[in-house]
């Protein structure tokens, strides 16, 4: 195994999505990495479009932002920033593969995309790593809601404030 592929393996062994798995289940997954790099205000995902692959922040930041639209309002909150091993677009590995939130990059970034049709068959192959990533998935998942629900509060709470 050369140095680069040595690199690529300590970076999804710190990740969130994928901790506790074995070198041997991390190369299987680093196979099928696509490292991009995005541009500061460039979207890596769109709020309610499919989600057909994985994204895992690999340096930079992201913002997760939610769109809420309850006429005649309409507002964007900024429910989190992700910094190094986190990930975006989980719908990917969720029916109905819907995105709940857009991802923005925040200056120069970059992240690895996995397609979610790869990861299947590893899946199928190795049961073990999809019950290990669901698990870091659910805790992600219910990370992300405690933060939309922070961001929720506080907006509902200005808006009282504010009389609307």
């Amino acid at each position: 195994m050369d140095t680069q592929e040595q690199t690529l393996i300590r970076d999804l062994r710190e990740t969130d999505i994928f901790a506790g798995l074995s070198n041997h289940d991390l190369e299987q997954i680093a196979e099928i990495c696509d490292l991009r790099t995005y541009q500061g205000g460039e979207r890596c995902a769109v709020q309610g479009e499919t989600a057909e692959e994985l994204g895992i922040v690999n340096e930079g930041k992201f913002a997760i932002e939610i769109r809420l639209e309850v006429a005649p309002y309409t507002q964007t909150l900024n429910v989190a920033t992700l910094t190094k091993g986190k990930t975006f677009a989980w719908s990917a590995l969720v029916e109905p593969h819907v995105l709940t939130a857009s991802v923005i990059c925040i200056g120069k970034a970059r992240a690895f995309h996995i397609k979610a049709s790869d990861l299947q068959p590893i899946f199928r192959e190795r049961p073990s790593i999809e019950h290990v990533v669901m698990k870091n998935l659910a805790a992600i998942m219910s990370s992300r809601l405690r933060d939309s629900w922070g961001q929720l509060t506080r907006l509902v709470a200005e808006m009282i404030k504010q009389g609307r």
